[in-house]
């Protein structure tokens, strides 16, 4: 039984009615435009306040960043001394006595030997080296670059700690934010921490702004996480041996700028390299009993595999201890670090640092994992719960027997069709089926298209042709209706060529009382013109062939296409016709006949061609006029959104329509800027490879498309480009609308030019099998 409505909710046939989203008036927008304006300039305040306190080195104290030399004056300096700590010095020769002072405070914190000036000679700067307390003998200081990692780190925790070894970890701040938990165990077990820059980049040749940025903000990271500061920094990429050290001169200066002291190591034994296989044999060990005190440098993250240098590590524990060392922090055996290390009270811009390095290091991949969850369950959760039920539908659907020919008309609305009504209103005259009459609604045309109508009307007085002023398609649809005597119409679109059993396979599917409307399956007729035509006519062939299919067993198609349609003349005037209330009309009809309880069928057999955009400037046309309509007729019809009383239209098919669309607007611009740093950190290969996995998914999908429309296998050669064009396109279109929605602007029928670039004759139609099985 149908579920009518409350009479009076529809207007009658015709009726004008206010279309969804338009605001006249303009002043929804200006509001709006006010509100968002207003929230920018509070946005942007923020940040020009925050930006300033947030980037203001905690190792100055409060103090403003110094001035001092560049590093071309600084040009390539000498290196002197010894110790795990390197710093600029300037020179200054004091009664035949060399010092080193600060190059930005001026102050004196080294006299240098006489050996040490006549290796400076006349050189203004040098790079000092120092760092070991005088009582440090014998030690071995294991410091770890790149971490925390989420395996490793916490493997060489357990390590240490079963040596009962403390350690230095220099981390990056990208992954501090990223495992919080293991940095709080290692201050908890007594480790030291160093700053490593925020993203690991290389120093030396970035801008001093941004260095301020990468070391500053690790800092902040730091104090916020673990409530400790280490006022020292290691470069990324730093060397050991003096070439390397003056490469690293540019990196240095910046950092002793901004108040950090910077740390170096005495032995670098590669382990990163033997990891990735550059090099082989085994790790060396540092030149135990040569060497009093020994900074070691190895990495417990920045690559797949850390365990060489998990078992480097317990090797050399053994070797070392039996050698007489000691294993100490780099604080434990340097006064210098140790003045710069501490609990510290965490301040509101270390949570602010946090705060943001959270949101661009940590949600893109935690959102990353849930839309890959969620593109994942859609295409495969839903692709699959579609495709079953269209091959069920399949082995159910079969051509029902007509019984009584029931009276057919065929309408059609037509706006400067000069080109294509001919051919279209003789590929009707030419169904196997009786059409009694074929109404053309000429609307408003400015071309030649009443001419060309009347000519085929003189040869067939079946064809009729009505003029009207012009009013938009619905308005010469209603037209149509209320001017047609018979029970059942076909509405196709003009540039639509119609099979000559499509009337006949749409008529058979209304042998239920209560079927309101039937839709027939489009395809596109010019689709070998190019890659868009080709992309369209993979769309039309999936879409028809596995979700509206799938749509049809549960009586749950959300739109019947106007191109090719056939309708219960009763059910549409009942339910007030067509509206220009949205743009998508057939879509606004479809929706309102669920409404009044009529049955919505697909007859697989009623094959029209259409003519599909061919420029990419007309598929967009097109489509923003599709989507703005579509998020037209979803509003207007939000009252059928979780209503059991519509079945799964309201409960599985409309609700999964509006994910469809609120998804991709909040998401795409994360996803953007996450692909965008998958291809920065992990280059283009992780990407293809998600690209790749929803292609193989779509593919089988479209397979499956393809066989049950009996449509040409050259259709899947499209597969691999599909989703390269549609996820941009669709991220386009929706926000287009979304757009054109909140401006309340009214879009027209932007209805495109036609080409008359149809293939002829139209493939042939295999029927489905013998008649029999009801559905």
């Amino acid at each position: 039984m149908r579920r009518p409505l409350h009479p009076g909710r529809v207007p009658a046939a015709g009726a004008t009615t206010h279309p969804v989203f338009a605001n006249p008036s303009g002043r929804r927008w200006k509001r709006l435009r006010a509100v968002l304006l207003t929230l920018l300039v509070l946005a942007v305040g923020s940040v020009v306040f925050a930006v300033p306190r947030v980037l203001a080195p905690p190792a100055l104290d409060g103090d403003s960043i110094p001035d001092g030399p560049t590093v071309l004056e600084v040009g390539e300096p000498p290196v002197v001394g010894e110790g795990p700590l390197v710093r600029v010095l300037e020179v200054l020769e004091v009664a035949g006595v060399t010092y080193g002072q600060d190059p930005f405070d001026g102050q004196v914190v080294a006299e240098l030997p006489a050996a040490d000036a006549a290796e400076i000679g006349s050189s203004r700067y040098v790079l000092h080296r120092y760092g070991y307390d005088d009582t440090a003998s014998r030690t071995i200081s294991l410091t770890f670059d790149d971490g925390p990692h989420p395996v490793y780190t916490p493997r060489l925790l357990d390590l240490l700690s079963e040596y009962g070894i403390q350690a230095t970890f220099f981390v990056t701040g990208d992954q501090m934010v990223r495992y919080p938990d293991i940095m709080e165990r290692i201050v908890r077990e007594g480790h030291a921490l160093g700053n490593h820059s925020m993203t690991h980049i290389d120093v030396n040749v970035s801008t001093a702004f941004r260095q301020q940025v990468e070391v500053v903000v690790a800092d902040r990271v730091m104090r916020a996480i673990t409530g400790h500061h280490a006022s020292y920094f290691r470069l990324p990429y730093e060397g050991e041996d003096e070439e390397s050290m003056r490469d690293d001169a540019p990196g240095i200066l910046r950092a002793q700028q901004l108040g950090y002291a910077v740390v170096s190591h005495d032995f670098d034994p590669h382990d990163w390299a033997y990891a990735s296989g550059q090099r082989t044999g085994e790790i060396p060990m540092p030149p135990l009993g040569e060497e009093d005190n020994i900074t070691i440098l190895l990495h417990d993250s920045g690559g797949t595999d850390r365990s060489l240098t998990l078992a480097y590590v317990e090797d050399l524990i053994g070797k070392a201890t039996a050698a007489g060392y000691t294993f100490q922090s780099m604080p434990q055996v340097s006064a210098d670090l140790r003045a710069r290390t501490g609990t510290v009270e965490v301040s509101t811009w270390d949570r602010v640092a946090e705060g943001a390095a959270t949101v661009l290091f940590v949600w893109p991949h935690l959102l990353l994992e849930v839309l890959f969850v969620v593109a994942i369950a859609s295409m495969l959760g839903v692709g699959l719960f579609n495709t079953v039920l269209a091959l069920v539908r399949s082995r159910l659907h079969r051509r029902r027997p007509v019984g009584e020919r029931l009276p057919v008309a065929v309408l059609i609305a037509a706006y400067n069709e000069e080109v294509v009504i001919a051919r279209t209103l003789e590929h009707v005259l030419a169904s196997r089926y009786p059409v009694e009459q074929v109404l053309v609604v000429d609307d408003g045309s400015t071309d030649g298209t009443a001419a060309r109508v009347r000519a085929v009307a003189v040869r067939d007085p079946r064809v009729r042709l009505l003029q009207q002023v012009n009013a938009g398609k619905w308005a010469a649809l209603n037209r149509g209706f209320a001017a047609i005597d018979q029970p059942f119409v076909v509405t196709i679109d003009a540039d639509t060529l119609l099979a000559p059993d499509a009337v006949e396979a749409m008529i058979e599917r209304f042998d239920r009382p209560d079927v309101g409307a039937v839709a027939g399956v489009v395809k596109v007729g010019n689709f070998a013109r190019n890659v868009v035509t080709r992309w369209q006519a993979l769309e039309y062939v999936t879409q028809i062939g596995v979700d509206r299919a799938a749509a049809a067993l549960l009586n749950a198609i959300m739109v019947v296409p106007g191109a090719c349609a056939a309708w219960r003349t009763r059910a549409v005037l009942e339910v007030g016709g067509y509206s220009d209330a949205t743009l998508a009309e057939d879509c606004d009809l479809t929706l309102m006949l669920h409404q009044y309880g009529w049955r919505v069928e697909q007859a697989d057999g009623a094959v029209a061609l259409t003519e599909a955009p061919e420029t990419v400037d007309a598929l967009l046309r097109q489509r923003v006029r599709w989507m703005y309509g579509t998020l037209q007729a979803v509003w207007r019809h939000r009252n059928m959104i979780l209503r059991p009383r519509y079945g799964w239209l309201g409960m599985f098919v409309m609700p999964l329509s509006v994910l469809t669309i609120l998804l991709p607007l909040v998401f795409t611009p994360f996803i953007a800027v996450v692909v965008v740093q998958m291809l920065v950190e992990q280059g283009p290969l992780p990407v293809l490879g998600y690209f790749g996995l929803f292609a193989l998914v779509y593919g089988l999908l479209a397979t499956v498309a393809v066989w049950l429309l009996r449509e040409r296998p050259a259709h899947l050669l499209m597969v691999p480009l599909y989703r390269l064009i549609y996820e941009p396109l669709r991220a386009y279109l929706l926000y287009a609308a979304l757009g054109t929605a909140l401006r309340g602007v009214r879009l027209g029928w932007n209805k495109l030019a036609r080409t008359a670039n149809v293939d002829e004759p139209l493939p042939a139609v295999a029927r489905p099998e013998p008649l029999g099985v009801r559905s």
